[in-house]
């Protein structure tokens, strides 16, 4: 191979190293404009005026003629969603491209939070976002598979409430457990709410620690601590107030 030869091979290899650069940038650039698709800007009193419209629409379809109040439990999260959801990284102490692990005690209010949450950054930011009772899944994966449930926005309420296992063919599988696995490496945005924390979620333990069964396991735990915000909502049962 003579010199020329050697110089237009290299000319080829670079315009090739430069089409790759420019394919994977142009791929980066659709990927932030998707992240930023999940923002918008609202004054915080309007965005307080549409959760609220939200949160009481949800009392009244459950028959439940409420207000929704704003307290000392939940004030410091609501304004956190507030930052959340315009984009103010310096003012929210949440990653603002991750999603939202919402856990707390049985009925301090995490699901009505989370369910009118979603619903302004739907409305505001035109997404669709699918949201599933943990005790669904299993009969919705059988259903339709988990490629429908790759990288779509999805919210799980009640997460760790569902059957880890079920039986395809004969074989037991886990596909909660394949599902975040896969959502992970598609990027997709997740919201949950539950009861658990993520320690319980990887593994029942006794009181000394010990593993007595192992649930999602460290696999999927590590992923979770990438894909979501993990925030406590304070406060008690509020059910029995709101039904008064």
């Amino acid at each position: 191979m003579n010199a020329n030869q050697v110089l237009s091979m290299n000319r080829r290899k670079t315009a090739s190293i430069s089409d790759v650069i420019e394919n994977i940038s142009r791929e980066n650039e659709e990927r932030r404009r998707d992240l930023l698709s999940f923002h918008y800007q609202i004054s915080d009193v309007d965005f307080f005026i549409m959760l609220k419209a939200y949160a009481e629409n949800i009392f009244i379809k459950r028959g439940v003629n409420s207000e929704f109040i704003v307290d000392d439990s939940n004030k410091h999260v609501i304004r956190q969603m507030y930052y959340y959801l315009v984009g103010d990284q310096d003012k929210c102490e949440w990653d603002i491209n991750r999603g939202i692990y919402l856990m707390g005690n049985i009925g301090c209010g995490k699901s009505v939070l989370m369910y009118a949450f979603l619903a302004v950054q739907d409305a505001l930011c035109r997404k669709i976002t699918t949201c599933i009772h943990a005790k669904q899944l299993i009969e919705i994966i059988l259903e339709k598979g988990i490629d429908d449930l790759k990288s779509i926005p999805l919210f799980i309420d009640e997460i760790g409430r569902e059957n880890l296992e079920m039986r395809d063919y004969g074989n037991i599988v886990k596909p909660v457990i394949d599902l975040f696995a896969i959502r992970y490496e598609a990027g997709g945005r997740t919201y949950a709410t539950s009861n658990f924390k993520l320690d319980d979620l990887e593994a029942a333990r006794d009181n000394t620690g010990k593993v007595t069964q192992v649930r999602y396991g460290n696999f999927i735990r590590t992923r979770m601590d990438e894909m979501f915000n993990v925030v406590l909502l304070r406060g008690g049962n509020r059910r029995l107030k709101w039904e008064k």
